[in-house]
């Protein structure tokens, strides 16, 4: 919290002083397009006039023909100097900002300053006052004149013309520039300060502090018809976290899809309105031309914007996840639909500017190719390509079979139109309607984060590593990592941190990884252990030394290597550790199970590890667990990992409630407690493999008695396995009990650490939630889980709340 905090502090200054440096900022906010718009419109109506002082270069032919048929093979100047010596330009000037700027009600003094800008390049010679005629003039240029030869009286249609054609063109840059700011609030803002989004944050920070605010509004009959028709349930049906068919991608949640709506909408408005031509027009051919332009600019802008916006969704240290709540999946969903929108919009502008040129009487196809030969051009094409290109690549089949190389093409594909976009703007621009600034909020976000999380790395690290031990689970493909990090942090549950293993040759990977338990630093003397202690470090050096034999494995390590481990125990036995359950997919965590079966021992091993977090477990999006009475964990697989914190953090504090009853206890001085409130907590939990429900049993879910193990009773805790009946019956044997697989009661043994039946086949999700909840009791339930289990877990929520039960939901999602 503290360093996205910072980092986000340290953006807002950079961010302001851009925003208000000269020659800094966005139309309207620190930049003015034709702010003294009849001085603008009188320069403009005779800058394109050749003076007597105008210089022609012709290699080829030296001679100056009046008719000026050669124009396009001469090189033609007007240098301020002569524009300041020149007295036709100067008095003409000078009476034609007279004349119009008193129309528009413009002071003198600022006549005198707008004639110092446009008619003498701001040289404070000759002035305003010296420069107008001393008799008015009389003749009026034709509109097709090319010289000024003597003092006259601008043409009223040319300066009608350019007058009315600049306003408009700055009025649709100021609201392209209004428009770009109400959006970019009512999302950034928006989620913190007004709306559904700052809602949303600030009932939860709320119900987080306030504890009796939450009680007080779950007895809301208005809350539970809010939570069982909007806050709870999916978009339609019950499919949300499961992917759609063809795995084309996932459905948001009502509440959220109904938030991207909003925000879809409001884009298609703002891109869509407020447009005007103007006729006669000095910038464009026909009005069509115009419109087409103004459309670009806007649809360029909103891209810009949301690219921004996107961006800041995508981050790791996002700040809006503290305050609102929402979990990192979340802000994920956010930034994938910004994304979609910022390219849709890059689409549109590039087709505008694209169609423009087809429009009648501008050019044609040989003035397109023309204007693609320009280097702006071409590369606000290959911006919008790229732009395409990572919405492509970004398919949910691509990012399930080929995470890294989705991963690696992203990040290429958005530097590639970041650059594309800067170079678009930049160089042809500059400045002036300060396009750049929304490119530079863009990189600020990016930056931040990565500055951030180097920054998390090199503090957990202490610019160095941590070492690890990673243990094979046997009779399964998942592994155990126990890290000890050099920086002890408060650990706490819901909490997952990236974990970098540079040993396997990508040190530019990190994947992220929920803590299944941790211990904290002790001194050797201490005696207050957690209920996990057992797990987390062993009883002693020589159980330690047989780590690969406590789990269950039956080679031994070398003599060697048990010195080693008795060496390296006896230096981390106090020590601060964590403990991860990895199961290995493709890309690092399958690098890493080869490496660990290609060891010695095959079944053990050190290896040097980075820690980038922690992240996530934030008060505000587990306060459904301050107020609840009964805690209900419902686990699929692998998703255990998430549930065994919140396991560890409830024993331990039922563990301290008995220590305190004579005085109160010092540990745990740093963080409150989120479960004082619950007198009850069920564990239901379905995995395929037995072996990783016995493991998980013995090591996270079993304690010490009389030196021996038995089950927390503060627990309860329910096991299926939906793995054949073979497969557990060869686990069940490995472990020296015996199964009749025939058993029409489909039940396993009875665990030697645990007197609860493990049943065979699927867990009945609804029988679970209904048997949990109780009127007049407030229940939490905590889903981490694939896909369909945690849909079904939703449906039968919304049925309790339905029929008037207190019941809050809180996901653990298993994709991002």
């Amino acid at each position: 919290m503290t360093i996205r905090v910072t980092f986000f502090i340290l953006f807002i200054f950079f961010d302001i002083y851009h925003v208000s440096a000269t020659d800094y900022g966005i139309i309207g906010f620190g930049l003015s397009l034709y702010q003294d718009l009849c001085c603008q419109a009188c320069h403009d109506s005779l800058s394109s006039l050749y003076l007597t002082c105008t210089t022609f270069e012709n290699s080829d032919d030296t001679s100056m023909d009046m008719s000026m048929s050669s124009d396009m093979a001469m090189e033609i100047m007007t240098s301020d100097e002569c524009y300041a010596t020149n007295i036709p330009w100067l008095q003409t000037m000078a009476y034609c900002i007279q004349q119009n700027c008193d129309a528009d009600g413009y002071s003198a003094e600022k006549q005198a300053k707008c004639f110092s800008t446009q008619a003498v390049a701001g040289a404070p010679k000759p002035t305003f006052q010296d420069s107008l005629p001393a008799t008015a003039p009389t003749d009026e240029l034709s509109e097709d004149a090319l010289w000024l030869n003597v003092t006259s009286l601008v043409n009223s249609n040319t300066y009608y013309a350019t007058h009315g054609t600049e306003k408009e063109f700055a009025r649709s840059e100021y609201i392209h520039t209004r428009y770009s700011l109400i959006k970019y609030f009512r999302v950034m803002l928006y989620l913190i300060v007004i709306g559904i989004c700052v809602g949303t944050g600030i009932l939860a920070q709320a119900r987080s502090i306030f504890p009796r605010f939450q009680k007080q509004m779950n007895y809301s009959t208005l809350w539970a018809k809010l939570q069982q028709h909007i806050f709870l349930p999916s978009l339609l049906g019950s499919r949300h976290l499961e992917p759609l068919p063809g795995n084309v991608g996932y459905l948001p949640g009502r509440i959220l899809s109904i938030f991207i709506g909003i925000y879809i909408a409001l884009n298609v408005v703002l891109s869509s309105v407020s447009f005007r031509t103007f006729f006669p027009n000095t910038f464009f051919a026909a009005p069509q031309f115009e419109l087409c332009e103004y459309v670009g600019n806007r649809t360029g802008t909103l891209s810009l914007v949301n690219m921004s916006i996107s961006t800041l969704f995508a981050g790791r240290n996002n700040i809006l996840i503290n305050l609102t709540g929402w979990g990192q999946s979340t802000f994920i969903t956010l930034h994938r639909w910004t994304a979609r929108v910022a390219v849709l919009q890059a689409v549109v502008h590039s087709i505008c500017y694209t169609v423009a040129y087809f429009e009648p009487g501008s050019g044609g196809a040989a003035a397109y190719v023309a204007k693609i030969a320009e280097p702006f051009y071409w590369w606000g094409i290959i911006a919008t390509v790229a732009l395409s290109l990572v919405i492509a690549f970004a398919s949910l089949p691509l990012r399930i079979k080929f995470y890294e190389v989705f991963v690696i093409t992203h990040i290429i594909l958005i530097i590639l139109a970041l650059v594309g976009c800067w170079y678009h703007l930049v160089p042809h621009f500059g400045s002036v309607f300060g396009y750049q600034v929304w490119l530079y909020i863009a990189f600020a976000f990016w930056s931040a984060d990565r500055l951030a999380r180097l920054v998390r790395v090199a503090y957990y690290n202490h610019l160095g590593n941590s070492r690890a031990i990673v243990e094979a689970i046997p009779n399964c493909d998942i592994m155990q990592v126990s890290v000890f990090p050099r920086v002890p942090w408060d650990f706490g549950p819901g909490q997952h941190t990236f974990l970098y293993v540079p040993e396997l040759g990508r040190f530019w990977e990190s994947h992220p990884f929920s803590i299944a338990g941790w211990r904290r630093q002790e001194h050797p003397q201490s005696t207050s252990v957690s209920t996990h202690d057992v797990v987390a470090e062993g009883e002693g050096v020589n159980e330690t030394v047989s780590m690969a034999r406590e789990s269950g494995s039956q080679t031994n390590l070398t003599a060697g290597k048990q010195q080693t481990m008795v060496q390296h125990q006896s230096q981390t036995q106090t020590r601060a550790s964590v403990h991860f359950l990895i199961r290995p997919h493709s890309g690092m965590t399958s690098a890493l199970r080869r490496r660990l079966l290609s060891s010695p021992s095959s079944s053990s091993m050190e290896t040097s590890i980075y820690i980038e977090g922690p992240y996530a477990g934030h008060r505000a999006t587990l306060q459904p667990l301050l107020i609840a009475d009964t805690i209900v964990c419902l686990v699929g697989g692998i998703g255990i990992t998430n549930a065994l914190g919140f396991i560890q953090e409830y024993t331990h504090d039922r563990k301290l409630d008995g220590e305190r009853e004579g005085h109160e206890s010092s540990e745990r001085t740093s963080r409150s407690r989120i479960m004082k409130k619950a007198t009850r907590f069920i564990l239901a939990w379905s995995a395929k493999e037995m072996a990783l429900i016995e493991f998980v049993r013995s090591k996270f879910l079993a304690q010490d008695i009389d030196g021996g193990l038995d089950t927390i009773d503060t627990i309860e805790q329910s096991f299926w396995c939906t793995g054949s009946s073979s497969t557990a019956a060869d686990a069940a044997a490995q472990e020296g009990d015996s199964i009749n697989i025939n058993d029409t009661s489909k039940e396993l043994p009875r665990s030697k650490v645990s007197e609860t039946m493990i049943m065979m086949g699927r867990m009945d999700i609804a029988a679970v939630i209904k048997s949990s909840v109780e009127k007049g009791q407030q229940t939490a339930i905590l889903v981490c889980g694939p896909g369909r289990m945690a849909d079904e877990a939703t449906r039968e929520v919304v049925m309790c709340v339905k029929n008037g039960f207190r019941v809050d939901l809180v996901e653990e999602s298993f994709a991002w």
